[in-house]
């Protein structure tokens, strides 16, 4: 009898450490994830840590960093991957070249990662070329070709440089349109303040050089643990610290203050009120300069900056787009402090501030937590620019 009254015990022992552990598992997910791990929302945080087994971003001596997915030209002097839309087989007589600069929101109105179908002037629009047929059906016309230079994650001065790089490797264009804001402020403030990286470099700059010649060895582990579902809060936890882990060594520390990098460059750490006015000030005078190069080389300049959902009363968000509102890391810079962009304050001919565009719109534009859009908005946007600068437009078809 006894020897069943202790095997009892034990059993109920390791029972109820077994539910605490999972309690406390449970608990940690949360605290770390601001996730329910039962959740939909937890499912999709894991998604985000999906990686490629090659890594597909390069340092790059001129303008920060390139990606190898990326198209290039035939007539660049060598053949970089510099654009984002294939270019190689443009028949370029007659064509009036639009280059477009940004971050991945840019490079969304050539290539867009979304399914949802548009059509307009009876002609469907594809997530593949969206300004090039948006702005092609508006003048019922194939000579506007879009060069898509903007690169994913790319902040101000990026696109000054990659446009002085495209110049030097004989890359000449009619318009220039810059589409950007939200990386000038979100990445800038939250991930270059935060790892004692100069405000003025690439985004994470100190993490792609450190991690450039990584192990990719357990990505495919990394993959696999994204991917499923283990519903026990104490196995989710370790697939968790796995992924942290790998994702780490991949990617780099997310906290680099007092590394030999910051040393080396003799980075001096400001008052969070000085940093957002550095910012600020970069994306300025990098628009201006695009400005100057663009009437020197007689082209047309055009500064848009992009819309935001964390942005207060700038869009009627549906209860799709209420759910993206996730990530605070870049929403409380964007809701406090992205206002304070303003193509007014710039010395350029040319501005189009889209921050309120959609203000009275209420369908489902946003598709992600960051930034990003479907085809429908940015096809909306593309459709704003055009009939902002009808007037520039036609004369380039009359000239």
């Amino acid at each position: 009898m006894k020897k069943q009254y202790k095997k009892l015990y034990i059993s109920l022992t390791i029972f109820i450490l077994f539910i605490l552990i999972n309690l406390f598992s449970f608990v940690s997910i949360k605290i770390v994830t601001k996730k329910n791990i039962y959740s939909k929302e937890y499912v999709e945080f894991k998604k985000r840590f999906r990686k490629s087994e090659f890594k597909s971003m390069y340092p790059h001596p001129f303008f920060g960093f390139g990606v190898k997915d990326n198209f290039y030209s035939e007539k660049s002097i060598n053949d970089e991957p510099l654009f984002v839309n294939n270019l190689q087989t443009i028949d370029e007589v007659n064509k009036i070249k639009v280059l477009i600069l940004g971050g991945s929101v840019a490079k969304h109105l050539s290539l867009n990662n979304s399914d949802d179908e548009i059509e307009y002037k009876g002609r469907k629009i594809s997530n593949t070329d969206i300004f090039q047929e948006t702005i092609n059906s508006f003048y019922s016309t194939n000579r506007f070709q879009i060069y898509n230079a903007s690169i994913d994650g790319g902040k101000q001065p990026q696109q000054l440089f990659k446009l002085y790089y495209l110049n030097l490797v004989d890359h000449k264009f009619d318009v220039i349109i810059n589409l950007d804001g939200f990386n000038e402020i979100a990445l800038t403030l939250s991930e270059n303040y935060l790892i004692n990286d100069h405000l003025i470099y690439p985004r994470n700059y100190s993490r792609l050089i450190s991690t450039f010649n990584s192990n990719f060895e357990c990505v495919r582990n990394l993959n696999k643990r994204v991917n499923r579902f283990l519903y026990l809060p104490i196995l989710e936890l370790y697939d968790l610290y796995f992924i942290r882990k790998c994702h780490f060594a991949l990617e780099g520390q997310n906290i680099n203050s007092g590394t030999r990098f910051s040393e080396i460059t003799n980075y001096q750490k400001v008052k969070f009120e000085e940093a957002l006015e550095i910012s600020k000030k970069i994306w300025k005078l990098s628009s201006e300069k695009i400005y100057e190069f663009s009437k020197q080389n007689k082209n047309f300049y055009i500064h848009v900056v992009q819309p935001n959902l964390y942005l207060k009363n700038s869009k009627i968000l549906t209860s799709n787009e209420k759910k993206l509102l996730s990530y605070p890391k870049y929403g409380d810079i964007i809701s406090k402090y992205y206002n304070g962009l303003n193509t007014l304050d710039l010395k350029i001919e040319n501005g189009l501030d889209l921050k309120y565009f959609f203000k009275n719109n209420n369908k489902d534009l946003y598709r992600d937590y960051c930034c990003h859009f479907n085809n429908l908005g940015m096809h909306l946007i593309s459709l704003e620019i055009i009939k902002t600068f009808d007037v520039e437009f036609n004369n380039l078809l009359i000239n």
